[in-house]
């Protein structure tokens, strides 16, 4: 499916906004990643292509708070809860960089509010590991939490292996 006409500006600046993003800047193949699927967005349909660390487009437009990118992707078939290489979800992403908007978008259309990564921590324990005091960190915490948002991480789950209740 091809790119709307009203929307093709705005992705375009959501993909400006994502490589702005420090931990993509600093990263060559995601940056190439990055050049290489805006090029070939909306040509011959769309594929869950893959880049650094087996992360797909949408785990990119969660990190920029690109819900224009987002809404095109899920339109497309990608998985709201896709993983990358450590387990980690769109809405994962969308917590660590505050990016409520995105955060939105994805519950709405069913991401898993507590799903884990493979150091068992939730979103919400991600936005709290990244810092940050601000108003959207705190806007977002406060969303996630009254969706029913839960703090969990590898400390939590190591603890209950070792008492044999995992």
């Amino acid at each position: 499916m091809a790119i709307p006409p009203g929307s093709t500006k705005t992705i375009d600046y959501e993909f400006g906004r994502i490589v702005e993003l420090k931990e993509i800047k600093l990263d060559s193949k995601a940056l190439t990643f990055l050049k290489d699927a805006h090029k070939s967005l909306g040509s011959n349909g769309m594929q869950n292509l893959r880049g650094p660390m087996k992360r797909s487009l949408i785990h990119y437009a969660a990190m920029g708070d690109c819900t224009e990118l987002l809404r095109y992707l899920l339109l497309n078939g990608s998985a709201v809860d896709d993983r990358d290489q450590n387990k980690r979800t769109p809405l994962s992403w969308a917590a660590e960089y505050s990016a409520l908007n995105t955060v939105k978008v994805l519950l709405a259309n069913g991401a898993k509010i507590n799903s884990t990564d493979d150091m068992y921590t939730t979103p919400l324990s991600w936005l709290i590991q990244a810092g940050g005091i601000n108003a959207q960190n705190a806007l977002t915490k406060a969303y996630l939490v009254s969706k029913g948002a839960k703090e969990r991480g590898a400390k939590r789950r190591w603890v209950l292996k070792k008492l044999g209740m995992f």
